[in-house]
C-alpha cells in the first residue's frame, strides 16, 4: 500500500506531541496554543459557513 509522506510526517508530529504531553488532551491543546502564539505565521480562525434553507 502506498504511503503519503506528508501524512506520515503529520502523524509522527502528532505522536511526538502526544508523548510530550503524556497523552493528556488538555496539555496537548495548551502546547498547540502556545506554539500558535509564538509563530509568526498568520493563523485564521475557522469561519462558520452560512447554510441556505431548502425550499
Amino acid at each position: 500500500m502506498w504511503k503519503d509522506p506528508i501524512v506520515e510526517e503529520v502523524r509522527k508530529a502528532g505522536e511526538e506531541l502526544a508523548k510530550k504531553s503524556n497523552y493528556n488532551l488538555q496539555s496537548m491543546l495548551q502546547s498547540l496554543r502556545e506554539s500558535e502564539k509564538k509563530s509568526k505565521a498568520k493563523v485564521r480562525p475557522m469561519v462558520k459557513a452560512k447554510l441556505k434553507k431548502a425550499g
